[in-house]
C-alpha cells in the first residue's frame, strides 16, 4: 500500500498550485507545501494525502463517550484517528495529533482491509472516526467506511462539521451517524477558539437531509467564550427548526487544566449554573433531548444524562456514567408507555 496516495478532492490551478476541496478552508497550496491541516501535500502540481492508513491505534470505548446517546446505546465501539486538523482549537484535548504532529515514520500504514479484519476478529461490528478531524483523511475514511458497510458495520463520524458538500457527497452514503461539535453560532465565537464557522450549520443540514446521516450535536461550554445566552438561544432555535426538535444536544464542561493554550488555562471550569442555564435555553427552544455530558463539577459528578420521554415523562434510559439501563424503549425506538418517538436506534 502506497504511503502517499493522491488526494481525491482537489483542483489544479495556475503555476502548479492546487485548491483542496476537502474542508471549507479550501486551501490553495503551492508546490512543496502542505495545507493548513499539514496532512495534504502539493507535489509537483498534484495533491497527496500524508496520513493514509496512519492510525493512532484502535481504542474501544462506550458509544456514549463519543458522545452518542441515541444511536445503539450501551454498545462498545472501536475508534480510530490519525494526525492533522483544519482547526487549532485552544481547548483541544487531542492537540498533540490534531495540530499536525506526524505519527512516527517507522509505523507502517494499516490497509482498510486489515483494519476491518482486526475489528471483526475482535468481535465488533462498528467503527468510529474520531480524535483528529476525520475529514482531513477522507480518502482513508471513505475506503474504510465503504468496506465497513459492505461487512454490515455501523459507521460513526465525530467531527467539527467543516466538511464540504463535495466531501459529504463522497462519504455520506457510508456514514450512519455523526456527532458535530457546534462551538458557538457566530464567526467571532469560533475565531476566539482558533476555529471558523464557515458553512458548518448548512452542511449539517445537508448531511441530514441529503444523506440521511443521523445527527447529534455537542457544545463544550467555555466561560466568557461561548456561553452567551443570546447566542445559545439562537443556536438552539436553529437546531430545532432545521435539524428537528428531536435532535440530541449535549452540553459539556470545560476543564482549563486540559487546554493547551496558556490563556485558556486561566479560564474557570464551567459552572453548574452555566450548564443548567444552557440546558434550560435549549429546552425552551423546543429541543426534546438535551443532555449535560458527564462533567466533573466541584469534585462531584453532575450530569443530566437520562433519556426522559418528552410526552409522558417516563424514564426510558437511565445512565450512570457510561453505564446504561434501557427501561422503556421498544425496538422501534418509541416509548413503551405512550409510544412517543424517541428518535433512537437500538
Amino acid at each position: 500500500m502506497s504511503k502517499m496516495p493522491e488526494a481525491i478532492l482537489y483542483k489544479k490551478t495556475k503555476n502548479k498550485n492546487v485548491r483542496c476541496q476537502v474542508c471549507q478552508r479550501r486551501c490553495v497550496i503551492a508546490p512543496g507545501k502542505t495545507g493548513f491541516c499539514q496532512a495534504r501535500l502539493n507535489k509537483n502540481g498534484k495533491l497527496y494525502t500524508l496520513n493514509y492508513g496512519l492510525i493512532q491505534g484502535i481504542q474501544v470505548d462506550p458509544i456514549e463517550k463519543k458522545p452518542f446517546y441515541h444511536f445503539k446505546p450501551g454498545s462498545m465501539v472501536p475508534s480510530i484517528g490519525s494526525f492533522g486538523c483544519n482547526f487549532r482549537c485552544k481547548q483541544c484535548l487531542n492537540w498533540s495529533s490534531s495540530w499536525g504532529r506526524p505519527i512516527p515514520k517507522k509505523q507502517p500504514p494499516i490497509s482498510p482491509q486489515e483494519l476491518i479484519k482486526r475489528i471483526k476478529n475482535s468481535g465488533y461490528k462498528a467503527i468510529a472516526f474520531t480524535y483528529n478531524e476525520p475529514t482531513i483523511w477522507v480518502e482513508y475514511v471513505l475506503d474504510v467506511a465503504r468496506l465497513a458497510k459492505d461487512r454490515g458495520f455501523s459507521t460513526l463520524y465525530v467531527t467539527n462539521g467543516s466538511w464540504t458538500k463535495e466531501t459529504l457527497d463522497k462519504i455520506g452514503p457510508y456514514i450512519d451517524t455523526a456527532n458535530i461539535d457546534f462551538k458557538g453560532f457566530t464567526q467571532k465565537t469560533y475565531s476566539q477558539q482558533g476555529a471558523f464557522l464557515g458553512q458548518i450549520p448548512e452542511m449539517a443540514k445537508y448531511a441530514q437531509k441529503k444523506h440521511h446521516i443521523f445527527l447529534e450535536i455537542t457544545t463544550l461550554l467555555i466561560p466568557t467564550i461561548n456561553d452567551d445566552p443570546k447566542e445559545l438561544k439562537k443556536m438552539s432555535e436553529w437546531i430545532a427548526s432545521n435539524l428537528g426538535k428531536k435532535t440530541p444536544l449535549h452540553f459539556s464542561q470545560f476543564d482549563p487544566l486540559l487546554a493547551p493554550d496558556p490563556e485558556f488555562k486561566k479560564l474557570p471550569f464551567t459552572s453548574r449554573k452555566t450548564l443548567d442555564m444552557a440546558y434550560e435555553i435549549a429546552k425552551k427552544a423546543g429541543l426534546e433531548f438535551v443532555y449535560i455530558w458527564a462533567p466533573n463539577t466541584d469534585k462531584r459528578l453532575y450530569n443530566k444524562s437520562d433519556l426522559i420521554c418528552p410526552k409522558c415523562n417516563a424514564l426510558c434510559i437511565k445512565r450512570t456514567g457510561w453505564q446504561i439501563e434501557i427501561l422503556n424503549v421498544n425496538q422501534k425506538g418509541h416509548c413503551t408507555k405512550c409510544n412517543e418517538n424517541l428518535n433512537i436506534t437500538l
